[in-house]
């Protein structure tokens, strides 16, 4: 299959999505993504939705702040009350130094679910995705495929935009099988990549997906348990023999509970996603503001690390 067998004749509007839409747009210079991102965002202002740009090449962030700031009125009062975020890729994606997919769908859920306590309506987000590299493709495929599902009765809007340079046939296809649609610039009109596969049912998504996190609640609770108890016997053997060795003991101690302290976040995490998927309805019912999620105990008994309202 080649590139031009993946397209349709229908140039599809991305300024206005409704909510629950993820989109994954093929770009090919910094002036599809202003020409495009920037009515995005004035959109979701219009809505009186929380705004986040997660900026990279060609388009980084203080271009994009400079862009933005000639089209939207009141700009610097909205970005100063945080209506309005614009982050580089590395703050984002890669703040942990390194890619997490676990991380990065609970960034996105949490950013959701804090712009509707805000008293917003909803968030308008937007990702550029052109550092990424072939060796962290698949797992960001398994990313895109959580989001699609994650959001999909959700009061939140995703535009996923990946560099034409970057994609053959076949990540065209991987790209459109993870989003609700995607589009690419063609003759200057934006056009629908077509997929013809089946979707899979919502309630299927749904059992898929809640699954999936309490797997993932599962073996973070695990593996922090399985550091965490040798550890307290390694300090308590530091503190009995007290000779030159203890304060090397110590040290890589505190070094490996910084580990299992990350092993906290990513559980966390996990059960904020699962709570959000839990308030939604995937299998069709309206979109509904989520307020907190419960009091989730976790499996180890450490301490529930819920944010603070």
């Amino acid at each position: 299959m080649t590139d031009s067998d993946c397209f349709t004749d229908e140039t599809t509007v991305l300024s206005r999505p409704p909510w629950g839409t993820h989109t994954c747009l093929v770009y090919r210079s910094r002036h599809d993504l202003i020409d495009t991102l920037v009515p995005y965002f004035q959109s979701g202002l219009e809505e009186d939705a929380c705004c986040v740009w997660i900026t990279a090449e060609p388009l980084q962030a203080g271009e994009a702040k400079r862009v933005l700031r000639r089209s939207v009125k009141s700009f610097d009062r909205r970005l100063k009350r945080g209506q309005i975020e614009i982050l580089d890729a590395r703050d984002w994606y890669l703040r942990d130094g390194g890619f997490s997919r676990t991380t990065a769908l609970h960034g996105c859920v949490r950013k959701g679910l804090e712009a509707q306590e805000r008293g917003y309506e909803g968030l308008f987000i937007s990702g550029n995705v052109s550092w990424l590299t072939g060796a962290e493709w698949d797992v960001f495929m398994e990313y895109e495929a959580m989001v699609n599902r994650a959001i999909g009765n959700s009061r939140i809007a995703a535009i996923c935009a990946y560099p034409l340079d970057a994609c053959g046939a076949r990540e065209l296809l991987e790209i459109a099988s993870t989003h609700r649609q995607a589009v690419i610039r063609q003759d200057g009109v934006w056009r629908r990549i077509a997929l013809a596969e089946e979707a899979v049912p919502q309630d299927e998504e749904k059992r898929w997906a809640i699954g999936q996190i309490e797997a993932n609640i599962e073996q973070f609770a695990t593996l922090a348990d399985r550091i965490r108890h040798p550890l307290q016997v390694l300090m308590a053997i530091a503190d009995l023999i007290e000779n030159e060795q203890s304060d090397v003991i110590r040290q890589q101690a505190r070094e490996i509970d910084a580990v299992v302290r990350q092993l906290d976040s990513g559980w966390a995490g996990s059960r904020a996603v699962r709570e959000y998927l839990m308030n939604h309805d995937l299998a069709g019912r309206d979109p509904a503001r989520v307020t907190e999620p419960g009091t989730c105990p976790h499996p180890s008994g450490y301490p529930d690390s819920r944010r603070s309202s």
